[in-house]
């Protein structure tokens, strides 16, 4: 047995299988690439991305180091993530890690039959992208996010310009991510500018070391309002159609959307299954949610998994508020938008519960049912990671306020 063994790597060895027909023909070389990461002109981390050839295929890493406050609360990430395709770019393995408050790991596997998990066949990671681009110059199918839960959707990579590329991410129908592109000399990307304002730089392995002091991401993203004094109404500038949810009403004008705010709002959300009102019932389990999570700036959950997280940002209050209310049977979703925060507006995250009369909104996160006046919902999802990441999306459309006494 040894000795056939021993003959069969000999053959091999003698006699290799030919290399796919789109395979290069020579093996291109192995890259480390460096990259800073900004926003609203500050820098808040760092990224490493390397790609090792062999004729078995490549390997694709990328290393992210973010470092920013929110509020007071230092928060530190660190996330890897690692492609293996073929010499023709058909991926076969991804894996996902991230080491923050906790660390956190998954990883799935392609082959004949498809991807491990529940994914498109033919869906393809997000970061083997810029190689498919540099190949084909163009790129257009069906795309994965690992470190979104491996969230599918679709991408559309083209040219615009010399060296520069528009990009287009959609998730489910609504437009999730647009990005513009410039490309380096050897046709990976030199500077990319997403539809948040956050901007990623190639530099030198130099520069990217260099320490850098962390920023309030909060103060960062937040909308400043404009005008004189706080009233009921806010006049919004940007690409808006706010969903009828209650605590706000929505009034096209020449000059933008005119959104009034107040508890007592209904709203015009589709009713619910009639029902004895359970308002009640709703404050019990807002007061359960509070009761068990601390709140923390600085712990943030990535997907509707972690809505049992101990300590947590507005979002673990909704997705925990949220997880409670459908096990007792109470229809809820989960909000996207923006809180008044004195004289700006914050990003934010709460839900909307049916009492069994009525729709009313719920801000676990400040313990209010009915929740109100302070509060404009961007978009209505549920609480998984394809709502999460859509909400997300929805808000960079708001782009000044202004108080419209």
């Amino acid at each position: 047995m040894l000795r056939i063994g021993f003959l069969a790597v000999l053959v091999a060895c003698a006699h290799p299988a030919p290399l796919p027909a789109d395979a290069p023909v020579q093996l291109p070389g192995d890259e480390l690439r460096h990259y800073t990461i900004w926003l609203g002109g500050a820098r808040i981390g760092t990224a490493t991305e390397s790609e090792t050839w062999s004729l078995g295929g490549v390997r694709l890493r990328r290393v992210e180091a973010m470092r920013f406050l929110r509020g007071d609360a230092v928060v530190e990430l660190a996330t890897s993530i690692e492609v293996d395709a073929s010499l023709t770019l058909a991926p076969a393995r991804v894996k996902w890690t991230e080491i923050g408050a906790e660390a956190r790991s998954a990883e799935v596997f392609h082959d004949r039959t498809g991807w491990s998990n529940a994914m498109p066949p033919a869906a393809v990671p997000a970061e083997l992208l810029p190689l498919l681009v540099r190949r084909d110059g163009h790129f257009e199918g069906a795309v994965f996010l690992p470190a979104r839960g491996f969230i599918a959707g679709t991408s559309r990579i083209e040219p615009v310009a010399p060296r520069r590329l528009v990009a287009l991410l959609t998730l489910a129908g609504p437009t999730i991510a647009e990005a513009t592109i410039d490309l380096d000399r050897d046709g990976m990307p030199a500077r990319v500018i997403d539809g948040e304002g956050v901007i990623e730089r190639r530099t030198s392995a130099f520069e990217a070391a260099e320490p850098f002091e962390a920023v309030d991401l909060i103060a960062a993203t937040a909308i400043p309002i404009g005008g004189g004094a706080r009233g009921p109404r806010l006049l919004l500038e940007g690409d808006l159609a706010l969903p009828p949810l209650p605590g706000q009403k929505a009034q096209p004008t020449p000059a933008g959307l005119v959104v009034e705010l107040g508890a007592r709002l209904p709203g015009d959300l589709p009713a619910g299954d009639p029902a004895p009102d359970r308002t009640r019932e709703i404050a019990t389990l807002v007061a359960a949610a509070r009761g068990r999570i601390r709140p923390d700036l600085a712990t943030s959950p990535a997907s509707s998994r972690d809505a049992t997280a101990a300590a947590g940002d507005c979002t673990t209050f909704a997705l925990a508020y949220a997880a409670l209310a459908a096990g007792r049977g109470i229809p809820t979703r989960v909000v996207t938008g923006l809180r008044v925060d004195g004289n700006r507006l914050v990003r934010h995250r709460w839900a909307v519960s049916w009492t069994g009369t009525r729709w009313i909104a719920v801000d676990a996160a400040f313990g209010a049912a009915p929740a109100g006046g302070d509060l404009i919902g961007l978009a209505i999802h549920d609480a998984d990671d394809a709502g999460l990441v859509s909400g997300e999306a929805a808000l960079t459309q708001v782009r000044a306020a202004t108080w419209a006494n």
